[in-house]
């Protein structure tokens, strides 16, 4: 319904716009009348204007329904765990080894000499928002 509606409203607009374009003539004859001009832009700008309505009229009925942020029903997120208990959330990854660790498991993993730590990518699934309205605080 909404694709014809704004088929049609490109017609209308369409004619408005030529009927402010043969305004324009009259405005720069010999004679020059200001008003004529003024109705003529008038005339002009609300047919584009329709048809620009028009447009987003089609565009919008072509979107359809939004895609679903949230996984499928059957498909829940993988929580992020630590890869040597696996029960708690990574806080930081041996980039030597290549694993997450939680904080529990840094305690046993430690070593300065030989390890290199950065801060963990791996996040639970509820909790990113938290983390970025504490950071930007």
């Amino acid at each position: 319904m909404a694709a014809k509606t704004g088929t049609w409203l490109i017609a209308v607009g369409s004619l408005i716009a030529f009927v402010g374009l043969c305004f324009m003539p009259a405005a720069f004859g010999p004679d020059t009348d200001r008003t004529m001009l003024c109705a003529g832009a008038v005339l002009f700008s609300t047919g584009l204007l329709l048809i620009a309505g028009a447009l987003y009229i089609k565009a919008r009925s072509l979107g359809g329904a939004p895609a679903a942020n949230s996984p499928a029903p059957g498909k829940r997120p993988r929580k992020a765990n630590c890869d040597r208990c696996g029960k708690d959330e990574p806080v930081i990854q041996c980039r030597v080894h290549q694993i997450h660790l939680c904080g529990d498991c840094l305690t046993e993993h430690y070593d300065f000499r030989s390890c290199a730590y950065v801060p963990s990518t791996r996040r639970g699934a509820a909790k990113p928002a938290a983390y970025s309205q504490a950071s930007s605080a």
